[in-house]
């Protein structure tokens, strides 16, 4: 529920139109955690920064209004509620939420909505009269502790477990925002931070890697926009929820409901179900010394590794025994972020894949269960679902037609040396580029000649999503004549540290004009993503730029629904946007203009030349040069 006491007008200023869709229907939740969403400070003092703040702004009730408008009904969003709460954050301004309540269902919880405005309506009343004989009469103050006893009183007998956390949010500004959610009990148990692009926007957090007893002792959740951002946004879902099941469902090939939206785009992680599935019987009910893989399985596994392609596992059972058989059976190495538990596979699915940091629609999970399959089909949108039959003919299918390069072979010992990194940046807590500087990164820069380069940089076109600029996906053909072409540069980059190689990770095509170096394309792995190597490496090329005599980069960002966070790169490097539609925008950098980064990631650059403009003199790439940025 929401604290709509304070409301105002709406702060929405475009006309009236048909109400926006949700990504997530009442009709396919049969629970949600009743949270009564309030107005509050991050800093808040109380009572002495009403006085003493300079950001202290009065509300009606003479406490502070961090929000312009207060929480707007706005039957446009329409979530859970029958509206969407629209909010323009002052800076400093959070929701919270104490735990305490219990489990409704959606129409419980819209008829208790509907109950608790149906009693504002009256209660506003009053208190504009109380307030004409004393602005210390406060009505609205009383009703707020009455409501909040009530609805625990109502709601407290119900519990539930809750597969996720929905969050689904409307960015009405035109720049993106990042929200902070954390959640506390008894000390911090939860803290993430997600970018909100302008415009619709869902994230799904499993429930259980929130850490928190919803009906245990007190605690309490927030959100807010990052660095004291003022933002304006309209919540659609902020909600605990458990989802509707399907009783029965058989997911096989050309399947609507389990075939992502290309069944052709290329599988980059598989994970495994166990019992039925990668060996005969059921672990808990057979001798672990007596199980062995299945051949098929067997032949399929060695051949995903050795095609570059990620494996997991998400299998219910316990931790200890099967992950010992599976030492025994000498296959534990090639699984990452393996998920073993008791708990919903969706759920367990989401950690693997969010620890590996790639898409969803990328991704392949086998099981023989139709009732596990269709369970993660329902709540793993665009994930591919296979049943243990398909398994013989896996390799065969097109989507796993992938570029094998040696890249591509050492992707899984990548993946390991993260896995330490991520370990380690846990000891840093909310220091994360103090710990990027240990690493001590090095990048470098060279021109694709050799097969196995030219291969590698082809292979990031056609796989990366989140860092990409065009999302041009070459034949080879074209690519070998976008090399060979004379009017461009293109450019590999390389990556290691101390836990290890990254090796290439990156490529980019500038084309050169009289003045103007135009970035074509720009793309760099997941692997190295938000580590400040595209930020050094805009920086670069800008104090290149310059230095040879051109006035600007521009750069032509094709927008897609994965990646925003190059844009949000592009724009804190100091490229502005000259122009802007649905399909992306024009972004330019003076040159030598860009803002400076960190010294988390040190340059060099090897046997590169660029073409001076009209005017200056040949620009050699500073071969064997490292440049700190």
């Amino acid at each position: 529920m929401w604290q709509t006491d304070w409301a105002e007008q709406s702060g929405q200023t475009i006309p009236p139109e048909p109400p926006h869709s949700s990504a997530l229907t009442p009709d396919s939740v049969t629970a949600a955690y009743l949270l009564s969403w309030t107005e509050h400070c991050i800093e808040c003092a109380v009572p002495d920064c009403y006085a003493l703040c300079s950001l202290y702004v009065q509300r009606r009730d003479r406490k502070c209004a961090r929000f312009k408008n207060g929480i707007v009904p706005n039957p446009q969003y329409p979530g859970l509620f029958p509206y969407g709460a629209e909010i323009e954050f002052r800076r400093w301004g959070k929701l919270e939420s104490a735990f305490g309540f219990g489990a409704v269902t959606p129409d419980r919880a819209r008829f208790l909505d509907r109950g608790d405005r149906s009693l504002l309506k009256g209660i506003r009343s009053v208190s504009a009269v109380l307030r004409r004989l004393s602005p210390y009469y406060r009505l609205n103050g009383a009703y707020a502790v009455l409501r909040e006893r009530m609805l625990q009183s109502i709601t407290r007998s119900r519990k539930e477990t809750f597969d996720e956390f929905v969050i689904e949010v409307w960015n009405l500004d035109s720049n993106p925002v990042r929200l902070v959610l954390e959640s506390w009990q008894g000390g911090p148990k939860f803290r993430t931070s997600i970018t909100l692009e302008p415009g619709h926007n869902l994230q799904r957090i499993p429930a259980a890697t929130m850490k928190v007893d919803l009906y245990g002792e007190f605690g309490v959740i927030r959100a807010y926009p990052e660095n004291d951002a003022e933002a304006h946004l309209v919540f659609s879902w902020l909600d605990f929820v458990k989802y509707r099941r399907v009783p029965e469902y058989e997911a096989v090939p050309g399947n609507a409901d389990s075939s992502p939206p290309s069944a052709i785009s290329k599988v980059k992680c598989v994970i495994w179900d166990l019992d039925r599935t990668a060996w005969d019987g059921i672990l808990g009910e057979s001798e672990a010394d007596q199980v062995s893989l299945r051949p098929e399985v067997l032949r399929t596994m060695l051949a995903l590794d050795e095609r570059g392609i990620l494996q997991s596992v998400a299998s219910k059972n316990d931790y200890d025994l099967a992950w010992s058989v599976l030492q025994r059976l000498g296959v534990a190495h090639l699984f990452l972020y393996p998920q073993i538990n008791w708990e919903p596979k969706s759920g367990n699915l989401q950690r693997i894949i969010q620890s590996l940091n790639i898409g969803v629609d990328s991704c392949v999970f086998i099981d023989d269960s139709p009732f596990e399959r269709a369970e993660v089909s329902h709540e793993l949108s665009g994930i591919r679902v296979l049943a243990d039959s398909d398994i013989p003919s896996l390799m065969e299918r097109p989507e796993f037609d992938v570029p094998v390069t040696k890249e591509s072979q050492q992707r899984r010992a990548f993946y390991v040396a993260e896995s330490e990194r991520k370990r380690e940046s846990l000891e840093y807590g909310d220091r994360y580029e103090a710990f990027l500087k240990t690493c001590k990164m090095e990048a470098t820069l060279f021109r694709p000649t050799e097969p196995e380069s030219i291969e590698r940089c082809l292979e990031l076109l056609h796989r990366s999503n989140q860092l990409n600029l065009s999302t041009q996906r070459y034949s080879r053909e074209d690519f070998m004549a976008l090399l060979e072409r004379p009017d461009a540069v293109c450019i590999g980059t390389s990556c290691r540290d101390r836990f290890g190689d990254y090796g290439i990770v990156g490529f980019a095509s500038i084309v050169v004009s009289d003045d103007t170096l135009q970035l074509k394309d720009f793309v760099l792995s997941c692997r190295v993503a938000q580590k400040k190597l595209e930020n050094a490496w805009f920086q670069w090329l800008s104090t290149l730029a310059s230095a040879s005599g051109y006035r600007k980069i521009s750069a032509a960002y094709l927008k897609t629904s994965r990646n925003g966070v190059l844009r949000t790169a592009l724009m804190d490097s100091g490229f502005v946007e000259t122009n802007k539609d649905a399909a992306g925008s024009n972004l330019e950098l003076a040159a030598g203009a860009a803002h400076p980064s960190s010294d988390i990631v040190s340059i060099s650059v090897d046997g590169l030349t660029l073409k001076p403009s009209s005017a200056g003199k040949p620009q050699e790439f500073c071969s064997d040069t490292r440049e700190s940025r």
